[in-house]
């Protein structure tokens, strides 16, 4: 087993003395999210300021290949709903990954993502980007670990069947490199999902020591409440 790193021990302990505050939702720039993506009513329903909550639902919800693109831009405005050049991002994500004159479908890949990781678990879900990489290094262009992470995170918070897994960004990276060496380096990058399988390996751990939820130790991590 790996050992809870010091700083996260401390961490812990804070957030447990203040009763374990529930994250801050972010506000976000309605009218700048519906000029890059007009198309989307998803927008009409989402809160503003938007928490992790809302953005889980919208990932109880999914049920075909629109409700799954639905939950895309819920936890890609999450992400980046304190950057301005989110819209623009989610936008060339969604253009990027569409044309039936080059068969592809971003939705429906994205659909069947969710199943994955509601059914399989979080690294069968980064997986199977990885081998779709490997065939088609165009597969889910501009849409990298750390924001897909995001998207097979929720996934699993919004399923019965699987355990969760957390999001893997550089923030949280960078923590590993700072704190944990033990399980190596954590690259972000879909060449193999040798580094997010020893991440949520760990996470799950210290998970269970603490006595809470994997995307509660990486809220840790990440230290924004």
């Amino acid at each position: 087993m790996t050992a809870l790193p010091a700083d996260l021990k401390t961490k812990f302990q804070t957030w447990d003395d203040s009763g374990r505050p529930q994250q801050v939702g972010f506000e976000w720039k309605t009218e700048n999210w519906r000029r890059y993506l007009r198309n989307s009513n998803i927008l009409d329903s989402l809160p503003n300021p938007i928490d992790r909550r809302a953005v889980i639902d919208t990932f109880r919800r999914i049920y075909d290949s629109d409700s799954a693109l639905d939950a895309f831009i819920a936890s890609y405005l999450w992400g980046y709903a304190k950057a301005g050049f989110g819209p623009y991002r989610a936008e060339r994500v969604i253009r990027l990954n569409n044309g039936p004159e080059r068969g592809k479908d971003f939705a429906a890949e994205l659909f069947k993502l969710a199943m994955i990781a509601m059914e399989e678990g979080g690294v069968a879900a980064y997986e199977h980007i990885v081998s779709e990489r490997r065939r088609d290094r165009h597969f889910f262009a501009q849409w990298g670990p750390a924001f897909a992470t995001k998207f097979i995170s929720y996934a699993t918070q919004a399923s019965d069947k699987v355990g969760t897994t957390p999001i893997l960004d550089a923030i949280v990276s960078e923590w590993f490199g700072d704190h944990c060496t033990e399980i190596g380096r954590l690259w972000l990058t879909w060449h193999s999902a040798g580094s997010y399988r020893r991440y949520t390996d760990c996470m799950a751990e210290w998970a269970n020591e603490l006595s809470i939820e994997p995307e509660q130790v990486e809220q840790l991590i990440f230290n924004v409440r």
